[in-house]
């Protein structure tokens, strides 16, 4: 060991020192020249080399150091390895008795090839053990997995030797007796997994083992979570299947058939299934009967049997692969009532084809993501590569060094300038792109006539290409010339015109060109015109650029199909009957139609037919399982690579974001119909003045002009404006005049003459300046709009509503915010300005803001001056009044709405409703459209029973009465609502116009056709008539809808915004689809055509009649193969092409194609290629359905998904965001954990219990119970299968009914346990009471009252009593079933998040079921009385809306859409049909009308709506794929705090007090954990946002929950902007007011302190009253005189002062420190909580006052006796106004709101202020000084003479003026009679409180600090933090 490890470190350094050798020599030799860079390319390469041979050794592993010497890393050894794999998978492929039979010496070659492969094989196994042991290591041969593997292929080996040598002997030597069965070759069907090991052998992985172990465990662990979910959901429909059909065995049969023999002439043609007489299906003509038939399931096909639950599972599987499932539809419709078999089907679609099964999408989607991250180097080469070619450059010009795109076509070496300049011309290329649509164009147009004309044309055809080749080779040519050669096969493009120059060059040969070999090269010219378009070309990019992750997985699907059709060869290459594996070919061609799903159970049908009776569940299970692979898994790889493709960078995810937001809300232009006022003259409004005392006329000025200044409304809440927030003219007008009355609330401010009204007029427009400037944000230009003079104006001009500037409603409330965030004067103007440091991908909301702010106003200003300008704007058809009453009535009448938002008028608080989401479904539009929207569903509902059919005409609209009043409602009803909405809004030329998007055109136009038909109403309708195509209008009727309801509406804007993605995957679809459709055209056009009799083989011999076979039944009866008992009946011979395609023009090879890749039909196109034209054309119709459909189709899917999510915004989300995102929805789904708290422990029986029923091996044994008690439906519950099996059926409702007896005992079991009502509180428990009790129903009915009941009414009441108990009891079993989603989690959060799902995608869902109406509608009018075909049948038709719905349902899911277009396609002369006939009286269709109306349904529906259901899959489970690691919080966290609520919620309420939330979160732990000693500063304010919120209300579950997860994340990276700026703003006010109170509560507390030591030295002073209570208590206090609290004042403070100054900073600055060691440690895992100025100045006032204290304390003795207390002044800030209200309470709730007002937002007053008014407010007595309330400021302004608590009563009672219980008096005065001097920065502080029953009133406190002569003088200005 210590040997190798010497040799390692020596390989080390010996690498390292050739290393820096090499890079030493390449950075010292000269570069001069050329050569000299010829010479430094060279030694940079070899730097770079060395680098990376440094790099792997020093990555080398000790057990890799012996790599020379090791054998099995002899790179001979591995390619020998490598191509023996290759040659076991060939010998595998062509080792099957029908390849033998062909060539018989490949027997031996096969045999010595074996026998190579198996020495070769033989011999690395001896060698690995020989070198690495057998079972001494990890690395020996059996403990290594891949060597097991191995091992076992090469037993494999050995045995398909042995098998293949015994089967040589006994055809070589048939002397010996020995027989050899052909199916003994089955033992070879395990090598096809020989190129695993191939495979692997290529493949290396550079990720560590642990986590390429960690990524497969986790993508199994999810995908094992879905396929259980898929089979939970396929074992209740199988269950379902079983109790609801049953055995299906009654068909229409001649009477005295044998039922246990049947024969092919006993069945109806075609047989039909029957049910009873009055058994609600299909009852058999007269002369059949129903007659059930006893056959076995070979005989019935095994699909569409619910016989047993096998049977009924295997069903239900190949029905949700919605292949075939309609045909069981069918006969479960003729056996049964029709709506149990549509519940069933359309349910079992919905949900495991359309929700279920799309998860795995999902799944695949996200496990790609993180494979795709981890494996990120696998996409990247190994080496490091040098470009060759680069995109930009640095070049330095005149502005220094930039970036520069580099031209690739620049001229290099010795090109002709000329020739250069041609080919690099836009014209040259322009002309080259014509000549290749010209020349894709001919070769389109050439139509196969099949007569003689046709070989002409043809070489004609030829002699245009050879003209075309040879342009097409000029200009590569050219090219080559003008570009030169290194510069022009550098591009890949170059290189791919050489390639088609070539193969089309080799077309022109004669022999070649009718071969049609080279064919593809002449249509594959199309492909250059992607480079037309750049759109196109970047979207193509886009998706193949990245070409190792889709060539990858195109290689993987491959290779997956060799080995499962070699596995398949030889499973089924012997068996009898059985020609779909007897070649590789054609089995690889069988597996290939598997994974396609067409017509794929009709193929595993006949396979089960052929094989034993006792392999049928095997062979049944391995298809299925190949399915569920291929269909579920990979074909959802393709999605995923597609969608990652698609995929955003996250800095482009934030800069879209950005873009969509200014696009939203950054529109400075008005919309272009209003724009056309701008095309007319201004006429503004002018009103005339009335002459003054003098004699001098006044002009006429505008109206707006003066009603800014004679004009003001206060009260806001009255409206006086229009519907766009604009104060109407006659109102207006009304107020100007002198007459009219205005209410109480209004207040008219007339015009002032003189010096009032100049000064009026200044300040208002110093006001409108302030406020625009507000909106901008520009802060600091308000200073002087907080100073005194505009204080108290402000308040008052904001909640005005005015109209100067153009300012509309929503400017009000931008000033609002901003003064409210800019209180007290802390205006902060950097924090408000544009950032320019920003970090990386940090968004500049200030910024974004500005640009909202200043778009808004701009609308409104342009807004307003059309309006004041343009007297016709904004008057609905120009001659309504912009505010008539009429028009107010109107807008009353399409404006009401219900509010489900109830406010309780009381409390003002939001009423709590019951089923909110039902109050938020009634409040989603205004009753006016509810009206409409139940109209319109009347009147569709009603058009369902319009028809052609019956032919007497009876359905039609204009024969029924009926019919005819519903047509009367809906135009009636539309008319009043138009008329009403025209006059309210206006039609097209006001803002909130009827006709502004396309959904207003739309509405009129369904309006005006309906009008236009309902006076008209035709009764004679032609085929393609006027009145036709009116009726096809008309059918747009459930479009309105759209219109009606927003979220309808709001689906079908996010897909028309994805439109130009979509529209370009249509035209690359159809770019390839029509170069296959090209070559399509010349290889097989004209080839097609065939007699309809399959013994004919030329066009000559084709005439006559013969005998053609009919179809009767699928089921396997006597006859059915004798040519002489068949049914037959004779037809005329027809030379004609196929029925539903042929390539003999360009247009039905396109329509062919376009059915193909929808997957249908392309098998029958590829078996009559098969016949006619060989396998060469087979390989045509395989690549295209591999290009097409594999990659288009999901290119469709994935582009649908992208736009979708990404105009939802959930595409634009970042990571982080993403998280978000799903966490917000997995705490949605969130619930309280509903576990009773645990009994006490006195209660030891019922602890016994509840520690019981609480563990696992409980829960176990009955979700054990569950299962087996599902069981019990495995086969029918009925009347029949009782007389068949009679003692099994007894036995399994016999153990039913013991389950529920023990699921009773179960629940009393939990209610001693748990209490009944703390059982009753969980939703669980109460399901499972309620089934329970049923399930003890259900036991009484049928064990104890069936004999009874047959006793007493015979044998009929004994059957019905058996059949409904029977019914009733599977049901309790399926909802038992269904409990087990609620028992296990996994079940539990997929099934929540597929209701979730439903509940997102039912406007989807809407939206698509209005569109199949409008289809199923025009249906009925196109193609209502078509002819019974090959597809339309008595179950398939148009004859009614309700029918054409089923067919359109069956189109959908994709099953033969295309027959059924066919058949609608028929015309004359193949249907009955003359001219002036009714289209109700012909049996024709319509041709062209059936193909757009097919393929655009089924490209809009399939396509596109369906593929909505995926993404909205996607964005719902993302959430349950998120790993642990990756959220930001785990189902761990949530399950903690579910615990810990359960703990405090004992009474299971979902809600707690908000008082104990300190106490929950002091409980959490992980990654909620919140610890009140570390994060204090945290804890308050996740305490105080709960206060806030909820105003000390109970709050809820999902209140914390929300919270908490607000408070552990980023914000600024997880939340999106609207949200992370209303977060912010509550987390800022948030934190401003837990500041406030702190420093408030620290001030009180030092207060309190000083008072209660003052009290300690006298008795008599009155205990200190807190702070913000005083001013309620102040009247109810007695207090002593002012003598004695003056004197006992005086001795205390000369002995303590020192004290309480050091006693005050101590307890300052430790709460301080405290403070700041929260704060930093909140700023460490946020961003910084509280401001910094807090701190600051705490720390400044803390210090000045030890500083004031100490200062004191040396001039004590020279004070003036007279003070005794000391005097604290402060310097005055200004505090914002308080709104005062009228309620008492209210009152006193705004007065201790501002009490809690912070230091840290007071802003200092200039200088030079001065109080105004000459008096002070008092609080309280001379000795109670520290206690008294001063309102926002704790602080004190103590002055010489005070008025005690009784005088400030006395002076109430006298009248003295006050305001609540606060006295005024007069300034003292000093001894001398002069005034005091004023304290520096003395200021007033307004304070809005009153009394009881008093007026408003602004009174003033002063305060000041303390100073060293008592009076304040000579102190600095202090800023309070």
């Amino acid at each position: 060991m210590a040997t190798n490890t010497t040799r390692l470190l020596a390989l080390k350094a010996a690498g390292l020192s050739a290393t820096m050798l090499t890079r030493r020599k390449s950075s010292g030799e000269p570069t001069n020249g050329a050569q000299s860079s010829q010479s430094g390319s060279r030694t940079a390469k070899k730097a770079r080399e060395s680098v990376i041979a440094l790099q792997e050794i020093i990555n080398l592993e000790p057990s890799a150091i012996n790599k020379r010497t090791d054998i099995l890393q002899n790179d001979l050894l591995k390619e020998l390895v490598k191509l023996a794999c290759i040659i076991s998978m060939i010998s595998v492929c062509l080792n099957t008795p029908q390849t033998l039979t062909l060539w018989s010496p490949l027997n031996w070659v096969l045999f010595v090839s074996d026998c190579l492969v198996t020495l070769i094989f033989t011999f690395e196994a001896g060698v690995h053990i020989h070198q690495h042991g057998l079972v001494d290591n990890a690395r020996s041969y059996l403990c290594d997995r891949w060597c097991r593997f191995d091992l076992f292929m090469l037993l494999m080996h050995y045995l398909s030797i042995s098998v293949h040598g015994f089967q040589m002997i006994t055809l070589n030597f048939p002397l010996a007796g020995l027989k050899y069965a052909p199916w003994y070759g089955v033992v070879r069907s395990p090598r096809p997994f020989i190129m695993v090991r191939f495979i692997r052998s290529i493949v290396r992985f550079k990720l560590p083992k642990n986590r390429i172990q960690q990524i497969i465990k986790r993508s199994s662990q999810q995908i094992k979570n879905v396929t259980t979910f898929f089979l939970f959901f396929m074992a209740l429909y199988a269950i379902m299947g079983v109790q609801l059909f049953g055995r299906m065995d009654y068909h229409c049969v001649l009477p005295g058939t044998d039922p246990k023999n049947v024969t092919i002439w006993d069945l109806a043609i075609p047989d039909t299934m029957c049910s009873q007489k009055g058994g609600g299906g299909y009852e058999c003509p007269e002369n059949m009967e129903c007659m059930k038939l006893d056959m076995s399931a070979h005989a019935e096909g095994f699909y569409g049997m619910f016989n047993d639950f096998a049977s009924s599972l295997f069903t239900v599987y190949m029905a949700a692969s919605q292949e075939g499932w309609v045909y069981v539809l069918y006969d479960c419709l003729d056996t049964l009532p029709s709506y149990v078999a549509f519940f069933y089907f359309v349910t079992l679609i919905f949900f495991l084809a359309w929700l279920v099964k799309n998860v795995f999408i999902a799944v695949i989607t996200e496990t790609f993501a993180e494979i795709r991250v981890q494996f990120s180097e696998m996409w990247q080469s190994r080496d490091v590569t040098v470009e060759d070619t680069y995109t930009q450059k640095l070049e330095r010009g005149a502005d220094g060094w930039q970036l520069v795109e580099v031209d690739q076509y620049a001229r290099t070496g010795n090109t002709p300038e000329l020739l250069h300049t041609i080919v690099t011309s836009t014209p040259f290329q322009i002309g080259a792109m014509g000549l290749v649509l010209i020349n894709a164009l001919i070769n389109a147009s050439f139509v196969y006539y099949h007569d003689e004309s046709d070989v002409i044309r043809k070489e004609i055809y030829y002699y245009i290409e050879i003209f075309f080749t040879a342009i097409f080779n000029l200009e590569l040519a050219l090219k080559i010339f003008g570009y030169g050669w290194s510069a022009f096969i550098r591009r890949g493009q170059h290189k791919f015109e050489i390639i088609l120059c070539i193969g089309s060059t080799l077309n022109c040969i004669k022999y070649l060109y009718q071969t049609n070999v080279f064919t593809y090269f002449q249509v594959f010219r199309v492909v250059r015109l992607i480079k037309a378009s750049p759109m196109l070309e970047d979207f193509v990019y886009k998706i193949f650029g990245p070409g190792k992750k889709l060539g990858g997985l195109v290689i993987f699907t491959m290779v997956l199909l060799v080995i499962t059709s070699g596995i398949s060869l030889q499973l089924f290459c012997y068996v009898p009957k059985l020609n779909k594996f007897i070649t590789f070919p054609q089995a690889f061609m069988t597996m290939f139609q598997i994974i396609t799903q067409e017509g794929w159970t009709d193929l595993v049908v006949e396979i089960l037919r052929t094989t034993n009776e006792t392999m049928v569940p095997f062979v049944a299970i391995y298809f299925v399982g190949y399915h569920l692979l291929v269909t579920l898994i990979v074909l959802s790889l393709f999605v995923a690579v597609i969608l990652d493709n698609l995929e955003m960078d996250e800095e482009l995810k934030k800069v879209k974001q950005l873009k969509v937001r200014e696009e939203n809300s950054m529109r400075t232009t008005l919309p272009w119909r209003l724009r056309v006022f701008d095309r007319f003259p201004t006429r503004p409004q002018m009103v005339s003045l009335k002459r003054m005392n003098g004699e001098f006329p006044l002009p006429k000025i505008r109206h707006s002009f003066t009603r800014q200044f004679a004009e003001e409304i206060e009260d806001s809440a009255v409206t006086l404006e229009g519907e766009d927030g604009q104060e109407s003219e006659d109102c207006s007008k009304r107020l100007l005049s002198p007459t009219v009355a205005l209410p109480k609330h209004h207040r008219l401010r007339l015009r002032h003459i003189g010096r009032l009204s100049e000064r009026n007029i200044v300040n208002r427009i110093l006001d409108s300046s302030n406020r625009s400037r507000a909106l901008l944000s520009d802060s600091t230009l308000l200073v002087a709009h907080l100073s005194r003079a505009s204080t108290l104006k402000a308040k008052h001009i904001a909640s005005q509503r005015t109209r100067n500037r153009g300012l509309a409603a929503s400017v009000k409330g931008k000033l609002h915010l901003m003064e409210s965030m800019k209180e007290n004067g802390d205006i902060r103007p950097t924090d408000q300005a544009p950032q320019k440091d920003q970090k990386q991908g940090e968004i500049d909301i200030k910024a974004l803001q500005q640009k909202r702010a200043h778009a808004e106003i701009t609308r409104n200003r342009i807004e307003e001056e059309m309006r004041e300008n343009h007297p016709f704007f904004d008057r609905p058809l120009f001659c309504m009044g912009r505010d008539s009453r009429f028009r107010r009535i109107c807008q009353k009448i399409v404006y009401a709405q219900y509010n489900p938002e109830k406010i309780d008028p009381i409390t003002g608080k939001q009423i709590q409703l019951k089923y909110k989401q039902l109050h938020a479904f009634f409040g989603l539009m205004t009753y006016l459209d509810w009206a409409m929207v139940i109209v319109t569903s009347v009147s569709c509902w009603s058009m369902l029973f319009e028809g052609p059919w019956p032919t007497t005409g009876e359905n039609l609209i204009f024969n029924n009465p009926y019919l005819q009043i519903t047509e009367y409602l809906f135009v009636l009803s539309m008319t009043f609502e138009l008329v009403v909405k025209v006059l309210a809004n206006g039609l097209f030329f006001t803002p909130k116009a009827v006709i502004k998007d396309v959904g207003g055109v739309m509405t009129f136009f369904i309006y005006i056709t309906s009008l236009i038909y309902l006076i008209w109403m035709p009764n004679h309708v032609e085929i393609n008539s006027l009145a036709q195509l009116l009726m096809i209008f008309r059918a747009m009727r459930p479009l309105r809808i759209y219109t009606l309801v927003p979220h309808i509406r709001r689906v079908v804007v996010e897909l028309c915004k994805g439109f130009r993605e979509i529209l370009l995957v249509t035209i690359l679809l159809i770019v390839l689809m029509f170069i296959f459709a090209s070559f399509g055209v010349q290889i097989v056009g004209g080839k097609l055509a065939a007699c309809n009799d399959p013994n004919i083989t030329t066009r000559d011999n084709c005439t006559g009649l013969f005998e053609q076979k009919l179809f009767v039944t699928r089921m396997e009866v006597f006859g059915k193969n004798d040519e002489n008992l068949h049914p037959k009946i004779f037809v005329p011979r027809v030379w004609t092409n196929p029925r539903n395609f042929n390539f003999d023009h360009i247009g039905n090879a396109m329509l062919a194609l376009f059915e193909t890749l929808s997957y249908k039909g392309w098998n029958v196109i590829r078996d009559i290629l098969y016949l006619r034209q060989g396998a060469w054309a087979v390989l045509f119709i395989h690549i295209y359905v591999f290009i097409g459909c594999m990659i288009g189709l999901t290119l469709f899917v994935g582009v649908v998904i992208a736009n979708y999510t990404e105009n939802r915004g959930t595409a634009l989300l970042t990571v982080d965001q993403r998280r978000w995102h799903d966490l917000k929805a997995r705490l949605k789904m969130a619930q309280p954990l509903h576990i009773p708290p645990r009994p006490a422990e006195s209660a030891r029986l019922r602890n016994f219990l509840y520690e019981i029923a609480l563990s696992k091996p409980f829960k176990n044994a009955f979700d054990l119970l569950v299962v087996l008690n599902s069981c019990t439906l495995v086969v029918p519950w009925n009347v029949e299968e009782e007389k068949q099996r009679a003692h099994v059926l007894f036995g399994l409702t016999l153990f039913a009914g013991i389950s529920n007896i023990l699921f009773i005992i179960e629940i009393l079991f939990k209610m001693i346990a748990f209490t009944p009502l703390g059982f009753w509180q969980s939703r669980r428990n109460k399901a499972d009471s309620i089934i329970t009790a049923l399930g003890l129903s259900w036991i009484v009915l049928h064990f104890i009252f069936k004999f009874p009941a047959g006793l007493a009414g015979g044998e009929e009441t004994e059957t019905w009593w058996r059949r409904s108990s029977y019914t009733f009891g599977y049901i309790v079993v399926i909802l038992r079933f269904f409990t087990i989603a609620a028992r296990k989690s996994t079940l539990k959060m997929l099934m929540l998040t597929v209701l979730m799902s439903m509940v997102r995608s039912m406007f989807i869902i809407a939206a698509m079921f209005l569109l199949v109406l409008f289809y199923a509608y025009t249906g009925v009018i196109l193609f209502g009385m078509v002819k019974y075909g090959q597809a339309v049948s008595k179950h398939v038709n148009f004859r009614s809306g309700r029918e054409a719905l089923v067919v359109l349902f069956r189109s959908v899911t994709g099953e033969d859409w295309n027959d059924i277009m066919h058949d609608c396609m028929r015309s004359p002369p193949f249907c009955y049909w003359s001219e002036g006939l009714n289209y109700w009286q012909t049996d024709c269709g319509n041709y062209f009308g059936a193909v757009f109306y097919f393929c655009s349904f089924y490209l809009i529906i399939t396509y596109i709506v369906l593929n909505l259901l995926v993404a909205i899959i996607m964005e719902n489970f993302s959430l349950f794929y998120s790993s642990e690691e990756d959220a930001l919080l785990s189902y761990a966290d949530i399950r903690n705090f579910q615990q810990v609520w359960n703990m405090v919620d004992i009474e299971q309420k979902r809600s707690i007090p908000v008082r104990r939330v300190k106490f929950l979160l002091r409980l959490l732990k992980g990654r909620l954990e919140v610890d009140p000693n570390k994060d204090r500063l945290l804890f308050k304010h996740m305490c105080y946002e709960m206060e806030r919120l909820h105003n000390g209300d109970d709050i809820s579950f999902h209140d914390v929950l929300n919270m908490l997860s607000y408070r552990s994340v980023d914000i600024r990276k997880s939340l999106q902007l609207e949200e992370l700026l209303q977060r912010e703003e509550l987390e800022y006010i948030i934190e401003e007011e837990v500041a406030k109170q702190t420093i408030r509560h620290w001030l009180e507390h030092c207060l309190r302190k000083l008072k209660h030591k003052t009290n300690n030295g006298d008795t008599l002073m009155p205990t200190a009253v807190p702070l913000h209570r005083l001013s309620c208590l102040a009247a109810n206090l007695a207090p002593p005189t002012p003598i004695q609290n003056l004197q006992a004042a005086a001795a205390i403070a000369a002995q303590q002062q020192s004290q309480q100054s050091l006693e005050i900073a101590d307890s300052g600055e430790s709460l301080l420190e405290d403070d700041r060691r929260g704060s930093r440690r909140h700023k460490g895992r946020r961003r910084g909580s509280i401001p910094e100025l807090v701190g600051e100045a705490k720390k400044f006032m803390l210090d000045s006052l030890t500083k004031r204290f100490e200062k004191s304390e040396t001039k004590q003795a020279v004070k003036d006796r007279r003070a005794t207390m000391k005097q604290f002044h402060l310097p005055t800030y200004e505090l914002p106004d308080v709104e005062e209200t009228q309620d008492e309470e209210e009152r006193r709730h705004s007065l201790d709101a501002n009490l809690s007002t912070s230091f840290n937002e007071l802003s200092p007053k200039p200088f030079n202020q001065t109080p105004s008014p000459n008096h002070q407010v008092v609080t309280g007595p001379k000795e109670s000084v520290h206690s008294m309330d001063f309102t926002s400021s704790p602080l004190i302004d103590h002055s010489p003479e005070v008025l005690t608590l009784a005088q400030v009563k006395t002076g109430i009672a006298n009248g003295v003026p006050s305001v609540g219980g606060f006295t005024t008096q007069p300034k003292p005065t000093t001894g001398s009679g002069q005034k005091l001097p004023p304290a520096v920065d003395k200021g007033d502080i307004p304070t809005a409180v009153s009394g009881k029953g008093q007026p408003p009133t602004t009174t003033t406190v002063k305060a000041s600090l303390p100073s060293g002569n008592g009076n304040g003088l000579g102190q600095p200005p202090l800023i309070l933090g």
